[in-house]
């Protein structure tokens, strides 16, 4: 069953299944081929009949629901990726938080786990470098299997030099086994949970930095608005939003201050 098996009928299913799940715009050869790859391989594994089968089957069945859910999300993240971010965090901690007592991070769309551990490393060293700052972070995304994997927080060796050399003791290798996980004290600090970014609540500002990077781009400018502004609503007074730099906002609508490099203080 190759991926010219669904008919174009079926295709436009899936796109549109995908965007009602997700809430994301199915705009774009190269993600709408990726999904259309996703759901055919999930045909696959189950063996189904045909691609109605299959989804018959996902409805009925949570584990293979996650699954489905999965294969219509885009999985693309790495350890320190778009390096100045990271950067021009550490900047930002020593310029404004090295008093903060409970520095609390949420990460939206946080995939599995890399960028949310990159954030928590460098959180991680800034601590043992003042004893009086601690941090929390909570991350989240709508794929269950994702997020199960961010919490079992085990990563394949060949991904270990991804990490600067100077954070590199705060991971650690897992005795007779081609993998590493982060340090157990920056595990204890971070929850994973599932949630949508189009569905987000409206919570009090609680949080010092938010971040949500190359998610954005997946929506129309309208819910990218309303994701915004939730997020922004998240955040304390002189609060940091992070967005990809692939992403954009308007500031002054938002009441944001551009820091540089995707940055913004909550005014």
């Amino acid at each position: 069953m190759g991926v010219d098996s669904f008919t174009p009928e079926e295709r436009e299913q899936i796109y549109a299944m995908a965007e009602n799940m997700t809430g994301n715009c199915q705009q774009g050869s190269y993600r709408r081929d990726i999904i259309i790859s996703n759901i055919l391989r999930r045909v696959q594994v189950k063996k189904a009949e045909n691609l109605q089968a299959y989804l018959q089957a996902a409805i009925a069945n949570d584990e293979e629901f996650a699954q489905l859910l999965s294969a219509f999300t885009i999985h693309t993240t790495e350890w320190f990726r778009e390096l100045p971010h990271y950067k021009k965090f550490e900047t930002i901690l020593s310029e404004r938080f090295k008093g903060t007592k409970k520095f609390r991070m949420q990460s939206g769309g946080c995939s599995t786990g890399e960028e949310v551990y990159s954030f928590s490393i460098v959180l991680e060293s800034f601590k043992s470098m003042h004893p009086g700052f601690d941090f929390e972070f909570q991350a989240f995304d709508i794929d269950p299997v994702s997020v199960n994997l961010a919490k079992k927080a085990v990563y394949p060796m060949k991904d270990f030099n991804k990490i600067p050399a100077n954070y590199q003791n705060l991971v650690k290798k897992i005795a007779n086994e081609d993998s590493f996980a982060p340090d157990a004290n920056i595990k204890a600090k971070t929850r994973f949970f599932t949630d949508n970014l189009v569905k987000l609540q409206s919570l009090p500002p609680s949080f010092e930095a938010v971040v949500c990077r190359n998610v954005l781009i997946y929506f129309t400018p309208d819910k990218v608005k309303e994701i915004i502004g939730k997020l922004v609503e998240r955040l304390v007074k002189g609060g940091i939003l992070i967005i990809g730099h692939s992403d954009s906002v308007d500031a002054k609508a938002f009441n944001l201050k551009s820091l540089g490099n995707s940055m913004f203080e909550k005014l």
